[in-house]
């Protein structure tokens, strides 16, 4: 593909097979081709809008006294969480990104068999007193929003790859997905970016450019990202180009992960991408759609597709999100739960 395909999705939430039959195609080539999609199209009970998004922001003007107290342990000592809460800009060496991580518990209790497992840590949130009015009705029902746009694209792949809509839906039950809120500061006036982490800058037609977020491949299954207005993300295609993803008002970038792709046995691309600096403050809202940790990942009932030793789910996830600078340090404190190994090794 030379563009990032616009699909609108709405057939998938109604009940005419035609259409949907003809959303499930675009969906497909997308998935099998480039691994990426912009959708449009949600329903509009969904309160997942750029109203809703402009409220989850406002986040980030709590001052830091109100702040610190939902960092991450890995950058305020004094704090139990590990796995939820706040990130903070001094969380990685080029210090130009920070975020807040949101679980499951913001809409339904945790499962009672899940409290020995760090993966089911409860969000720390401040007191509803010191959020923006209604913010944490608004973080609710954006969570569940994604969710059910999440199980529609995993139905309709379903679909196309000829295989039970139910094995992707029954590892989702008391699932443990992630929203993610994100804040690029813009650079202050005059105050270069320090070439001093690998590959920061990219050249781009022929101009020196800030990668704010570096190339790379989700690890997990299914990726779904409000851009919030501000362009930067591309996605590179199977020719090797860089490609921008179109920036379109109430739309959602959607990119399949490692996991994915080798789940399907290949069928599912998954996408490199990365995001270009454009010089302003930048916002953005990824929902990462993660199963249950005990979900047994089996290979699937795909013809051809390379097996590979079956492994759960949270044992996956733990190996690979501590490979990030916001959670350096942490692999010891959960073991596998059971025999593992990388299942994207070759």
């Amino acid at each position: 593909m030379a563009e990032i395909p616009v699909i609108d999705i709405s057939a998938l939430f109604g009940e005419a097979p035609g259409p949907c039959a003809l959303v499930d195609r675009r969906i497909s080539q997308a998935a099998f081709d480039i691994g990426f999609m912009v959708v449009v199209g949600h329903p509009a009970s969904l309160k997942v809008g750029q109203a809703e998004r402009q409220s989850l922001i406002k986040l980030f003007d709590l001052p830091m006294a109100v702040q610190r107290p939902l960092w991450k342990r890995n950058f305020a000592p004094e704090n139990a969480h590990i796995y939820r809460g706040w990130f903070p800009l001094d969380s990685s060496g080029a210090r130009n990104r920070e975020g807040f991580e949101i679980g499951p518990d913001i809409v339904r209790p945790l499962p009672e068999d899940g409290i020995d497992d760090l993966l089911y840590e409860p969000t720390p949130l401040p007191d509803a007193a010191v959020l923006p009015h209604g913010w944490l009705e608004t973080a609710a029902a954006y969570y569940l929003g994604m969710e059910e746009i999440g199980h529609r694209i995993l139905a309709s792949l379903s679909r196309s790859l000829m295989i039970d809509e139910r094995i992707f839906r029954e590892v989702f039950d008391d699932g443990i997905s992630t929203l993610r809120l994100l804040h690029y500061p813009a650079r202050p006036d005059g105050v270069p970016a320090v070439d001093d982490v690998p590959d920061r800058f990219a050249e781009v037609e022929g101009r020196r450019v800030e990668q704010v977020a570096r190339a790379h491949v989700d690890s997990g299954l299914l990726t779904i990202l409000a851009q919030c207005g501000v362009g930067g993300l591309q996605a590179r295609n199977a020719t090797g180009e860089w490609i921008d993803v179109p920036v379109r008002d109430d739309s959602f970038s959607i990119n399949f992960g490692g996991l994915l792709e080798r789940w399907t046995g290949g069928r599912i691309k998954a996408s490199l991408h990365r995001v270009l600096g454009q010089g302003d403050n930048r916002h953005s809202v990824p929902f990462f759609f993660e199963p249950r940790p005990d979900a047994v990942i089996a290979p699937l009932p795909i013809p051809g597709a390379r097996p590979f030793t079956p492994f759960l789910y949270g044992d996956h996830l733990w190996a690979t999100t501590t490979k990030f600078p916001e959670n350096f340090g942490l692999g010891h404190l959960r073991p596998p739960r059971a025999p593992y190994s990388d299942p994207m090794a070759p």
